[in-house]
Parts: C-alpha cells; structure tokens; sequence
C-alpha cells in the first residue's frame, strides 16, 4: 500500500489533503513524505512510523538507544552525514543502522561494502538523525549556517555558556547608552548558546531577567520555569542589544516595552522566537517565546482527544458552517489544538483567513494577519473585512469584546466556519460569557457548534517510571477508591532524563460540548449553565475531571 493511502488509512490525512501534497509533489520532484511534512499535514514520527509498518522494521528513537562507539567507527562520518545514517550496534556480522530513507537499497548495498558487515535497518526521523549525527561525529562536518552549533548534550552546552561568560566579561566595553555597547563575539555566542540550550532542553519559553547583582535565566520547560546560568550584571546591556539586533527592535529605545521576532537556525532546523521587552527596575527584562512547528502543528490524533471525542470534533469541523471555541488560560494548547485544526482542514479548495495577535506560526496556504490596535485593525474590523475576501474558514485569535463576538456569530450564520478562543474555566462557562457580551441567545443557540475546554498536564518520566501507593487525600478528590480501585498509580523517581522532576513531555486534558438541539433550547431560555451542564452529561459529555481520571488509568 502506497504511503498516502496508508496515512489516510490511519486517520492521519483527508483525502483532499493528500491531493495537494501529490499536486505540490509533481511540481516539486520531492518524496511525498518530505512534502506531507513541510506542509505541516503529517509529523515526521508518522511518517516513519507509517514507512517503517510498510517495510516491516523497528521504529526507534535514537536517544532511548545506547550506540555503541565501535558501530560508529566502522562508518565515515561523510557517509553517515550524506546519507542519513546513524550506526547502532555491531553484532555476530551484522551492523545495525538507524536510516531515514529506509527503501534506499542502493546505499544499504554500498554499506554493506564498506563495512564488509550484513546491514540490519531501524527507521529514525531525519531530525532525530540529523541531532545523533552531531551527537556523537561532532559538530566540525555540520553546517554551521544561523546559529551557532554545538555538541548535543545539556552538559557541553552549559559548559560552553560557562567558557563564554568568562570570555564575554573580559572582552566586553559599556558606553554610556545602549547603542554604544561593543558586542564582542562571545557575547553574540553566548545569546546562541542560550537558545540552543533551550531548543535542546524542550523549553517553551527563556527569560532573561536583571537583577541588582547579576542576570537570572529562566527556563520554561513542561509548564515549570527552572534556573539556568546566572550572568554578570555587567552583561545585561551587550545581552539585551544583542537580543534586540537579533529580533529586529530599536536597541536606543529602553524605556518602553517592544516586541520583536527571531528566525534561529540550528541543524537545518528553524526555530520561530517571539521576543518581548518590558523595562522593569534593574532593567530590561526579556521574554523569548520559542515556536517549533513540529511541536505546535500536531495530527489531531496526538493532541489528546479520548477515541470518542475525537470523532465527535471531526465531525464537528466537517460542518461548513457554525463557531467553535477552544477555552482555557493562558498555555493550556488552545493555540496548538487550533492551528493543527486548520491544518487538517487545508486544502486548495478551502480558503482559510486567520486574524491572530499575534501570528504564531506561519503555515502553508493558510492567508494569516496580525491585529494592529494603534492603526485601527481590532478584531471586529478585521473580521468585518475577511467577509469580503470570500472566505470557507476564519480563525479569530480571540473573542474579547461584543462586537467581535456578534462579528463571528454573524460570519457563522452567514455560512462560514469561524474558529476562536476565550477565556472561560469550562465549556459550558462559554454560553454565560457569550451571552455576557449581549449576543442574542437565539444568535448563540443556532450559531454554535462545539466548545473545547482544555489543560495541559505532565506526564511522567517513562525512564524513571515506578508503581507507587498514591495519596489518600488524592485518591478522595478524584472520587475515591469506588473510582480508582482498578487503577495502578505510577510516579516518576527523578533521573537525568527529566531533570530530576519525575516528569518528561506534557498532553492536554479535554472536555468537549457539542450543541444539541436541547441545549440550543437551553440556551434561548438563558437557562443556568448548572443545567446546561447536567444536560450535557446526560447526553455523553464528560468533564476535564473524568477525562483526566481516564488518562491516568
């Protein structure tokens, strides 16, 4: 079975996806599973995963894998690098190989030449490869394009920051005001190295933050923020214009706060950063938003949804018309959950308009803008003006006042399917808040579809992973023992691989309302949102709790 009718198979592609990867392929000459991935359709992992079924070899993960120093010698490092091969293991004559093209007989031919070995292939992702080919050849054969590379363990990296904070300080000169600070080139190298840490370390988010005495950095990493190097104080004005240089702000300007972007480079990998400054008493502090696709754009299969709510969504942005909101605060994956929406919806027969403030991530297709308040672009005025551009599907950073929110329902009467956010607890908290913004109940009743609510919580480290008895007063909040009694509780007991915390990676807990004609009644009665829920419940909802109870069992 060919790759895309395996991916539609699977429920990882439409059908009207995979007519414009082909399409894009034929104009391309790349392989389809190259053009599925930079257009944000499919994950790299799933089509390895997918490929490697096909032929019927392991899948792995290089870094869960203990490659052996003698496997490595016996391939050349131009070899490994221009073919994208990763040495294993070596045993009893046979070589063992982690491959991103694994259907290359040609190269497997020529390896099994080179090193007079019969060849075993294993299927790994070109980035995975890509990061173990500089893990463990080195760094002198990479391109050093962009950022600067660096060895691929958190150690080495630290160890570098070390060497230039020490080099930074003695080099580094301070003018009397921010444009005449000499940036010396460990200074430009230290920035690198920060962000390179951070890429590597899985974090979300790296603060910058200057105290009395020195500079604090910040990690954010799984939702927690965790110390990184402290910087001499005398550093905090070549760091910040260096930061400003990189993201494009005014370097004299230190009063008021700005935003700024940063396009960093690492192992042919683009890492999109969104930079903020804000001036606070020791000065400026900065905060850097970092934006990996492959994280941010998902399959639907892997955002978290539980089998039957995932088929209920489906169903839902199959509609070709209504409004459906994703609720949460801030950081709990309304943004991922959309974006990887609209990406399963893409298609060059559906036009896809979004408004954002501000453009997280560009993708392929999709038309995308950014609010602008100070010249007038809100979003009510730019929802006002998208009707006009003949759009299938809107997405609206956010519903933050009445007139946008009467705009969207009026956008989805209209035959449209509107995308959105709110700041709502609950799914059901959105009818009230809706209603709250002087939309008619009779406009909310008919215009909306389905409300997602959702959070983000850790999971434990699987290197770590051990049985445990849990907390009795935990196991009274999740219902006590008539709800638990069947499950086996597990903690993490802290090791290298999630720094000590037990916890590794993070999945999003989900509650789905879906609008039934007697919740629409519902909702023209302005009935309690108590109701409405107890309504739900009786139709199938259920709630981040019980969706959380289901995750852990």
């Amino acid at each position: 079975m060919l790759l895309g009718e395996r991916l539609l198979k699977k429920g990882l592609l439409t059908e009207e996806q995979l007519e414009l990867a082909l399409r894009e392929q034929t104009s391309t000459g790349a392989l389809l599973g190259n053009v599925l991935h930079s257009l944000g359709f499919v994950s790299q992992e799933a089509i390895i995963e997918t490929l490697a079924q096909e032929a019927g070899v392991e899948c792995i993960k290089i870094k869960e894998y203990d490659v052996s120093d003698t496997a490595i010698k016996l391939v050349p490092e131009a070899f490994a690098r221009k073919h994208k091969i990763i040495p294993l293991s070596v045993d009893n004559g046979t070589i063992k190989v982690a491959m991103a093209n694994i259907f290359d007989v040609a190269v497997i031919d020529e390896l099994q030449g080179l090193t007079k070995y019969y060849v075993d292939v294993a299927a790994a992702t070109e980035d995975d490869i890509r990061e173990a080919l500089n893990r463990y050849y080195g760094t002198s054969g990479a391109a050093t394009e962009g950022a600067t590379i660096v060895e691929e363990s958190g150690e080495a990296i630290e160890a570098q920051i070390e060497e230039n904070i020490r080099a930074a300080e003695r080099e580094t000169e301070t003018g009397e005001g921010a444009a005449d600070v000499v940036l010396v080139a460990p200074v430009i190298k230290l920035m690198d190295l920060l962000i390179t840490y951070a890429v590597k370390q899985d974090a979300t988010d790296l603060h910058i933050e200057p105290d009395e005495k020195l500079i604090r950095t910040r990690y954010r990493i799984d939702g927690i923020l965790h110390q990184g190097p402290s910087l001499p104080k005398k550093l905090s004005s070549p760091i910040t214009v260096r930061i400003k240089i990189m993201s494009g702000m005014n370097i004299s300007e230190s009063r008021v706060p700005q935003d700024g972007r940063i396009k960093f480079s690492l192992n042919d990998k683009i890492i999109d950063i969104r930079v903020s400054s804000f001036p606070t008493t020791f000065g400026e502090t900065v905060a850097m938003r970092l934006l990996d696709k492959e994280k941010l754009v998902r399959g639907l299969e892997s955002l978290g949804f539980s089998e039957s709510n995932l088929d209920i969504f489906k169903n839902a942005i199959k509609k070709p018309h209504g409004i459906i909101l994703a609720t949460g605060p801030t950081g709990s994956g309304k943004t991922t959950t959309l974006y990887s929406t609209l990406t399963y919806l893409n298609s060059l027969e559906r036009k896809i308009i979004t408004l954002e403030d501000p453009v997280e991530y560009e993708l392929q297709i999709i038309r995308q803008s950014q609010v602008n308040p100070k010249a007038g672009l809100t979003f009510a005025v730019g929802l006002r003006s998208i009707l006009r551009q003949d759009p299938d599907v809107i997405f609206v950073g956010e519903v933050r006042d009445s007139e946008t929110a009467e705009m969207a329902v009026r956008a989805a009467l209209t035959g449209h399917l509107v995308f959105s956010t709110l700041h709502t607890n609950n799914a059901v908290g959105a009818i009230p808040r809706l209603l709250d913004m002087e939309v008619e109940p009779f406009l909310v009743a008919s215009s909306l579809t389905a409300v997602i609510a959702q959070r983000l919580v850790r999971i434990i480290c699987k290197r770590c992973k051990e049985e445990t008895t849990p907390d009795p007063a935990l196991v009274r909040r999740l219902g006590g023992e008539e709800v638990t009694r069947d499950i086996k509780f597990y903690h993490g007991k802290g090791c290298t691989n999630c720094r000590g915390t037990g916890y590794r990676g993070r999945v999003a807990v989900i509650e789905l309302l879906t609008i039934s004609p007697e919740i629409s009644e519902l909702i023209m009665k302005r009935t309690d949102s108590n109701v409405i829920k107890g309504m739900a419940i009786k139709e199938g909802f259920k709630t981040l709790k019980e969706d959380g109870i289901e995750k852990i069992a």
